[in-house]
């Protein structure tokens, strides 16, 4: 029974038994039982680390890679908190969208300066902007790095090529790389999807994981660490409490900031690894909605023809809706959608049952009904290149051209994530 239900399930039982005297042993119990709920709530790695106090760390001149996504239980910013408790942040380094995460996918960011708490100024240094990993004159006065960003559970999502950018940049310096972990939005779905193609690489699919990699960040900088980079000097804060069964908002307390403009709630980052692929084609992910990523359709689709074709894959923990929307420029957010301006007909996605969906099956489906129903109308960006880096491999849009079935894809796919499957367990720090 996820927390917040169970607390719900014990205070209505608390309050609204008038029989039950404040003094019975029933009634304590049932305080105990719910005290010991509130406890198990998810504690991030940046509040243990401020639990623990990590005194070796305070002589430290400390670098911190993070956005508004790192924050404590509270709600407070990190750097505050670690300046308050003595930590010593000479520098912040900022991922793709800034370090407010207000600007708009692939959108440039300059380097700034903070103003902190203590009137001395901090240099903000732009990890999507001249460069994507830190230079070695931004490290130069700087003993460790602290990573402490939220991520979705997908490859493409450029936080975690920033981490291992990151880690390779210290592994070079002979700098501590330390992540303070958080939790994988989408952890209880399994590994799916092709395993980088090496030869597909860019930011965009830096590391070498599945597209659905099921692992924290810092499991994954485990991964990255033993496969990669066995020379650099690792450490991960453990969180406490979480539980790789659960989804993000299983968590009453884990507080829901948007990593991105376009990622705004958890139902969003389970369709992100499905319809994200449609970046790379003719057809609108919603951005320039209220819902992007949670949604897709175009002027001239055939609705009905999509619908009937998506129906017969028989798809698990899904269901469609046809609509009409009409993106528009979004200041921060979109600024140029798809289809800006006109009207759209195309599918609402609903999950209706999490631990039966299937994100990448999904994805799949939508590129093989687009491709089989509208054979000249559908087509794919800059010839191709852009789904291959989104997908990480040029195997994807060969087999939808094909028109391979579905069963074929996912079964190419597993093959292709089979050694990754094998070694994986070996990383978790979670159960």
């Amino acid at each position: 029974m996820p927390n917040q239900l169970f607390h719900a399930f014990v205070w209505q039982n608390i309050t609204f038994i008038p029989a039950m005297k404040k003094h019975s042993p029933l009634f304590f119990a049932l305080v105990l039982l719910w005290s010991a709920g509130a406890m198990a709530q998810v504690k991030v790695g940046l509040d243990v680390l401020l639990e623990q106090g990590a005194p070796e760390l305070k002589s430290k001149r400390l670098g911190l890679i993070t956005n508004a996504t790192g924050v404590d239980g509270t709600g407070k910013a990190n750097y505050l908190r670690l300046l308050e408790a003595g930590f010593r942040i000479h520098a912040i380094f900022a991922p793709e969208h800034g370090f407010l995460t207000h600007a708009e996918a692939g959108q440039l960011v300059q380097s700034s300066m903070l103003q902190s708490p203590t009137g001395q100024p901090i240099p903000i240094f732009s990890l999507y902007g001249k460069t994507k990993k830190p230079t070695p004159e931004m490290l130069q006065n700087l003993d460790a790095l602290l990573f402490d960003i939220q991520d979705i559970g997908t490859r493409c999502y450029t936080y975690i090529s920033t981490m291992q950018l990151a880690m390779e940049a210290c592994a070079e310096q002979r700098k501590e790389f330390i992540v303070l972990d958080r939790p994988n939005p989408i952890a209880p779905i399994a590994p799916q999807g092709f395993m980088l193609d090496t030869a597909y690489r860019s930011f965009v699919g830096y590391v070498e994981v599945p597209f659905v990699h099921a692992l924290t960040v810092g499991e994954l900088a485990q991964f990255i660490q033993a496969q990669r980079l066995p020379a650099l000097q690792l450490r991960v804060v453990r969180m406490q409490n979480f539980s790789r069964q659960r989804f993000f908002d299983d968590d009453s307390l884990v507080r829901l900031i948007p990593p991105s403009p376009n990622i705004t709630s958890v139902e969003a980052m389970l369709l992100y690894p499905a319809l994200v692929h449609l970046e790379g084609t003719n057809i609108s992910e919603g951005r320039g909605t209220a819902t992007p990523f949670e949604l897709f359709g175009a002027p001239f689709l055939d609705v009905e023809k999509v619908l009937a074709k998506l129906q017969a894959f028989r798809l698990t923990g899904v269901a469609f809706d046809t609509i009409s929307f009409m993106p528009r420029s979004l200041a921060g957010k979109a600024s140029r959608p798809k289809f800006c301006d006109e009207r759209c007909k195309g599918i609402r996605i609903r999950v209706t049952h999490r631990r039966q969906f299937q994100p990448f099956a999904l994805g799949i489906a939508i590129l093989l009904a687009l491709y089989h129903t509208h054979p000249h109308d559908f087509r794919w960006l800059d010839g191709g290149k852009s789904i291959d880096r989104i997908a990480g491999t040029n195997r994807l849009r060969q087999l939808i051209e094909q028109q391979a079935s579905l069963e074929t894809i996912l079964q190419e796919s597993q093959n292709s994530r089979a050694h990754y499957e094998r070694i994986w367990q070996k990383y978790w720090l979670y159960e």
